[in-house]
């Protein structure tokens, strides 16, 4: 989990500042999305090469790597003093952070009974990415205006931070129980020709989409809903990480719960993967239901409260994964599942930004920016939904390969 909450706050940490940062480098929300965005990107190419590496190699020597280099990466984008400097240390952290969720996703599939696994994934993601996510969007925006005196030493205390939980990673963690052996296995590409596969990773893509949508955006949007009814910024900033936290909550309790209700369910003929796609559906509904923020912060809370629930249940999607293609090869495969579902995330916010502006009918109005960016998690949700649920019927995955199980 500690593993998980440096990626986490690698690809977030940028969100709680990022009014510090585009009034300090004069950037709009296009550029903020354009620098979201090259961090996924790269975050998504690496994500085959970790999970092979992990598969073999070991995690415990993928995620003690990645979180170090993560460390060094944030250094890097605290010296930034130009929008170049800032995307490059951005693409660089994104390599680096890519390798945590894939190792992990092998160990804990290796360390957990089929029967526990959906809330072991549940409860290590949401804890890691709850914690992660808090500290970019609380912890960095208060040290940088009480504490550090700006973004950049805000960002130098928790990337030393970081560098310590490495320490910690190459210490503790453990591919595998003590006395069993972890299979040097390589990636069979035939799997690519599996229905199933294909489904999970577009159920798997549908999740990421809502994340690289809301998550980035709402502080934002929550500032500028603030800054609009008289506040000052420094106030906007501090009241918007503050309205995050029911998204963080929701995400924090509702994960491992469904993750624990996917356990009894799996038994009675629901699959995780259909259980994550209902949940698809609700983002979508839950995106249609944003705008009602701009006239009661209450009731934006009350959303991001759910959506924290809907939009994180990827860790069914990973827990399905490796009951379908095995422990010893879960790595890897979430490797393929993870680098397709980050590239049309990073794709659906970099889309956002510029939709953001392209649709906005009132000139001026920076809350009217926001119709377009919903519109993009909208869509990306029911269509991933659809499709991933059609893949994933009797029919299609009867003549599709599968490996053979190794647990």
């Amino acid at each position: 989990m500690l593993a998980y909450t440096t990626s986490y706050f690698a690809r977030t940490n940028y969100t709680g500042i990022a009014k510090f940062v585009s009034a300090d480098l004069h950037l709009d929300k296009a550029a903020l999305g354009v620098m979201g965005s090259v961090f996924l990107y790269a975050y998504a190419l690496a994500q085959i090469p970790w999970g092979v590496a992990a598969d073999r190699w070991g995690s415990r020597r993928a995620v003690g790597m990645c979180v170090f280099l993560t460390s060094a990466t944030l250094f890097g984008f605290a010296t930034s003093v130009t929008y170049n400097q800032l995307l490059f240390w951005r693409i660089a952290n994104g390599a680096a952070a890519a390798g945590v969720y894939v190792a992990m996703a092998g160990a804990l599939s290796r360390w957990f009974l089929p029967k526990e696994r959906g809330f072991a994934q549940g409860v290590f993601a949401a804890g890691g990415a709850t914690v992660g996510e808090g500290a970019a969007n609380l912890i960095v925006p208060y040290l940088a205006i009480n504490v550090a005196s700006g973004w950049r030493p805000s960002t130098d205390i928790l990337a030393a931070i970081i560098a310590g939980i490495g320490v910690l990673c190459v210490v503790f963690v453990r591919s595998a129980p003590p006395g069993e052996r972890v299979e040097r296995t390589t990636l069979d590409w035939t799997t690519i020709k599996d229905f199933q596969l294909w489904s999970f990773i577009l159920v798997y893509s549908g999740s990421i989409i809502a994340i690289r949508i809301l998550p980035p955006w709402l502080p934002i949007y929550a500032a500028d809903i603030y800054i609009s009814k008289g506040m000052s910024l420094n106030q906007a900033v501090l009241a918007a990480g503050v309205l995050s936290t029911p998204y963080l909550a929701g995400r924090l309790v509702g994960v491992p719960v469904c993750g624990l209700v996917s356990d009894r369910l799996i038994k009675r003929g629901i699959s995780r993967n259909g259980l994550a796609i209902g949940f698809l559906v609700l983002t979508a509904v839950l995106f249609e239901l944003m705008p009602f923020g701009i006239r009661s912060t209450a009731v934006l809370g009350v959303i991001a409260f759910l959506m924290g629930i809907a939009i994180n249940m990827y860790p069914l999607v990973t827990t399905a994964v490796s009951e379908t293609f095995g422990a010893q090869k879960t790595s890897s495969i979430m490797g393929i599942v993870n680098t397709i579902a980050q590239l049309a995330g990073a794709t659906a916010l970099l889309i956002s930004g510029y939709l953001g502006i392209a649709l906005n009918s009132a000139p001026g109005n920076t809350l009217e920016e926001y119709r377009g960016i919903w519109l993009v998690g909208i869509a990306g949700c029911v269509l991933t939904a659809l499709i991933g649920g059609a893949l994933s019927v009797p029919f299609l995955t009867r003549f599709s390969p599968r490996p053979a199980k190794t647990q």
